[in-house]
């Protein structure tokens, strides 16, 4: 199935697209970085790294991180890291309905996928 993946870069090392959104909803739905990367397959280290950085780029916090204790720490979206996900994925239904026509043309002259043998 054809799909639209955005990127939205607001400068040259700031960014936001699928797979930090992604990581957001991981994050939302476990409650934990730890879990959240473990479930992409990414490291914990990758994914605190893209938790802090996702941070840094907007004025206000996205993940809101509590430092472990005897059960260990927990994460979670901020009111605007949760409107973030939300804007992000309505955005790619909107690009999605308004490239319909041209993902037609384009789906219509898919070449058969070729397999090369090493």
């Amino acid at each position: 199935m054809t799909r639209v993946v955005l990127r939205i870069d607001f400068d040259d090392d700031r960014y936001i697209g699928h797979g930090r959104i992604q990581l957001l909803e991981l994050i939302d739905e476990h409650r934990s970085i730890a879990k959240a990367a473990k479930s992409m397959a990414m490291s914990y280290k990758r994914a605190w790294y893209l938790a802090d950085s996702i941070n840094s780029t907007f004025s206000e916090p996205v993940v809101e991180r509590q430092h472990g204790g005897k059960g260990g720490g927990s994460a979670q979206l901020t009111e605007f890291g949760q409107a973030l996900v939300r804007d992000y994925r309505e955005m790619e239904v909107v690009a999605l309905k308004t490239f319909a026509r041209q993902l037609r043309f384009m789906e219509k002259r898919l070449g058969v996928r070729k397999q090369f043998r090493a």
